[in-house]
């Protein structure tokens, strides 16, 4: 049987990934060996390593009445989009993996600083996890400030773009996983803002827990105040998906001419032209456009490199 091979510390975003592209075969179990883990799908997808394999059924009941939407962030699950009582269903499901020891139902992202409305379904009321994603490790305190693993595989993507001795605005950076990861891994210069003073507090933590080459500056504030204060920067990451867009003049002249901006929003398909014809008009070329995952049924989050013309 058709599986992903892929190396163990990759293994929860992988399966998050296979399951936005509707690809797991939860039909049959995860298997591994010393390094790698082996996960069974239904089709090929693009990126991936594949390998045939004996696969063994699962005994896992998948749910009989609803599908869901939910993400795992260390031992805590949180359902999305559902009732408390089909979430209590559903949770039960969850909880037949080891390691989670908490459910949360996530009613939606809410107040100035985008915290999730968080309702308990199963176990303690703890909110505070170790969630390690690409060779770092993150302090993730799901009540205080927003984190989404679903960005596993795009975090990793910028960072092996990033080069060394760049300069770098990350302007909503929450607990820093854009920053860590691109930091851990070249000799850069990162200024990490956000709003949000919880999230700055467990950003710095965050900085102390992994070894980095590059450095860090962890801001408390305002980014569209903050930035203009700025300019003479190689890259910004501009990840606030439904108010990027407000932001993006103060960006502009944050960068040298020829600097690139990693842009993301949550958008249909005629807001998303409407975008390209935009940047365009303002003086940004279009690197890239490409589709992180789903979000609705008309709406998917996009990845948007936008460069900076004079060079």
């Amino acid at each position: 049987m058709l599986h992903v091979k892929i190396e163990k510390k990759y293994g929860q975003e992988t399966i998050n990934k296979l399951k936005d592209l509707k690809l797991l075969d939860s039909n049959y179990k995860i298997s591994s060996d010393d390094a790698y883990i082996y996960i069974p799908v239904t089709g090929k997808p693009d990126g991936y390593n594949t390998v045939e394999r004996e696969a063994m059924k699962s005994s896992r009941i998948e749910p009989e009445r609803v599908s869901f939407s939910y993400d795992i962030i260390g031992s805590i699950a949180i359902i999305k989009g559902k009732s408390v009582d089909e979430s209590r269903y559903l949770s039960r499901f969850l909880t037949e993996r080891k390691n989670i020891k908490t459910v949360y139902l996530d009613s939606g992202i809410e107040g100035e600083f985008r915290t999730r409305n968080l309702t308990l379904l199963y176990g303690d009321p703890a909110y505070t996890t170790l969630y390690h994603e690409n060779g770092i490790r993150l302090n993730v305190d799901v009540a205080r400030a927003y984190f989404s693993p679903r960005l596993a595989s795009e975090r990793l993507r910028i960072a092996k773009e990033v080069r060394d001795g760049e300069s770098i605005i990350d302007m909503f950076a929450g607990i820093g996983p854009f920053s860590i990861l691109i930091a851990k891994n070249r000799m850069c210069n990162i200024i990490a803002i956000d709003k949000n003073p919880a999230a700055v507090e467990l950003l710095n933590k965050n900085i102390g827990l992994n070894r980095i080459m590059g450095h860090i500056t962890a801001i408390a504030g305002d980014s569209g105040m903050l930035v203009s204060e700025y300019s003479g920067f190689d890259r910004i990451i501009m990840n606030l998906p439904h108010d990027s867009i407000k932001f993006l003049p103060v960006a502009i002249d944050a960068i040298v001419p020829g600097g690139l901006i990693n842009y993301y929003e949550i958008c249909d398909l005629d807001t998303l032209e409407s975008r390209m014809e935009y940047f365009r008009e303002i003086g940004l070329e279009i690197v890239y456009k490409r589709i992180v995952h789903g979000f609705s049924k008309y709406q998917n989050m996009y990845s948007i490199e936008l460069k900076k013309s004079g060079r």
